[in-house]
């Protein structure tokens, strides 16, 4: 639906340079309804969507027809920042809830999804923070990404028996079969969990935001998506099951909690700002398979001071390791006792280097002047030995003549 939407504008838009009349909408629809409180939109195949003029209402009934229309659709933003908004009866005339249709709705607590549905779109329901319950029916075969991303009191989703796409278990999101794992409610209190066996794909941002998660079992999975662990506050350890080779963007980002984390032999990429922030990480081991450790990777991590790197990991980004924020700096600052395992002639010694972090496995800047300062006082001693023993000689001299 949303390509289609795309080719829509873009042949209106090349309609009004060309003057030729728009095809997307009827001039005989396109517009404010009679009483001014929706505004309509007809699409090429007769789609009718609406959307509400007064963003400042509390409860809205949407009408199956207006001005002698059929809605078949909510519009894209059709609702969006409506923060009154309490309550929504959409008719079941409708069938596609569009991308961003109540987007930031955040005091909306009731809504219905009509029967005849078959897609919810993209951030549909973004933001409804007081949103607690979803009730999917039969007909939707397509949940746009993120679509309840940010819907933070939702305890569960229940799908109807019938949906051939989708079901839930115990209020969990998972496609029909059971093998990709798409939402795990915010709001769901359980303080552990464990991923079943015939699932293997955690969709990205799944667990995102649940603040009561302490321990996840991943064991059986085989992809882990993009910020997949998000803000799981309560998340204290994690194990990363053999076959994962990449861990996309902050899949672990602010789980402030996590203690340690284990990592497969067949990783190879740490994606940026994979373990932000993560306050209490103490023991990570990178293995010896990984390559990349993107920007910001490990950055805000206060209880981890010492990594070791080996010659394979020959990417390492800006603020990878070794920086935090002190207190109220708004600038990074090099942890004072981080430290790097590596060896001479790796990237990981070239970035100790480059920012000044101690190499436990080469010469790294510090160390550089260490030794220098070292030579300069050997030096000194050297030519104090030499002076006293040349006034020896001297006096002996003068004292034999």
């Amino acid at each position: 639906m949303r390509s289609k939407k795309l080719l829509l504008s873009l042949a209106a838009a090349v309609g009004l340079a060309l003057g030729i009349p728009c095809l997307s909408a009827s001039a005989s629809v396109n517009g404010p309804s009679k009483d001014g409180k929706w505004y309509l939109r007809e699409y090429e195949d007769n789609t009718i969507s609406v959307s509400i003029q007064d963003k400042s209402v509390t409860e809205v009934e949407i009408p199956e027809v207006i001005d002698g229309h059929t809605i078949t659709m909510v519009e894209v933003d059709a609702f969006k920042d409506c923060e009154a908004l309490r309550k929504v009866t959409i008719p079941k005339t409708v069938t596609v809830i569009e991308d961003y249709s109540f987007y930031n709705c955040s005091a909306l607590e009731e809504v219905n999804i009509p029967e005849n549905v078959h897609n919810i779109g993209f951030q549909a329901f973004y933001g409804c923070a007081k949103l607690e319950s979803m009730e999917i029916p039969a007909a939707v075969d397509d949940i746009e990404a993120f679509a309840f991303e940010g819907c933070s009191s939702l305890k569960g989703v229940t799908v109807a028996a019938g949906n051939a796409a989708y079901k839930d278990e115990n209020g969990i999101l998972f496609d029909k079969a059971g093998e990709t794992l798409y939402l795990y409610p915010s709001a769901k209190t359980d303080e552990s969990y464990t991923v079943p066996a015939s699932c293997k794909t955690i969709y990205d941002y799944a667990f995102i935001g649940n603040p009561y998660l302490k321990s996840v079992d991943i064991s059986k999975i085989e992809s882990l998506g993009e910020d997949a662990f998000y803000y799981c506050t309560a998340l204290e350890s994690i194990t990363v099951p053999e076959g994962i080779t990449e861990l996309k963007g902050s899949v672990f980002g602010n789980c402030t909690a996590l203690k340690s984390a284990s990592l497969p032999g067949t990783l190879t990429s740490i994606g940026e700002s994979c373990f932000y922030n993560c306050l209490n990480l103490s023991a990570v081991e990178i293995p010896e398979s990984v390559q990349t450790i993107g920007n910001y990777a490990f950055f805000n991590c206060p209880s981890l001071t010492s990594i070791h790197l080996t010659a394979a990991a020959s990417t390492i980004g800006d603020y990878a390791l070794g920086w935090y924020f002190a207190g109220d700096e708004e600038k990074p600052v090099r942890l004072p006792d981080f430290e790097v395992d590596a060896t001479n002639d790796t990237a990981a010694f070239d970035y100790c280097v480059k920012n000044s972090i101690k190499c436990t496995g080469g010469v790294t800047q510090n160390t550089f002047f260490l030794y220098i300062l070292i030579g300069i006082v050997v030096l000194v001693i050297i030519i104090t030995i030499i002076i006293i023993a040349v006034q020896k000689k001297i006096q002996k001299r003068y004292e034999i003549g």
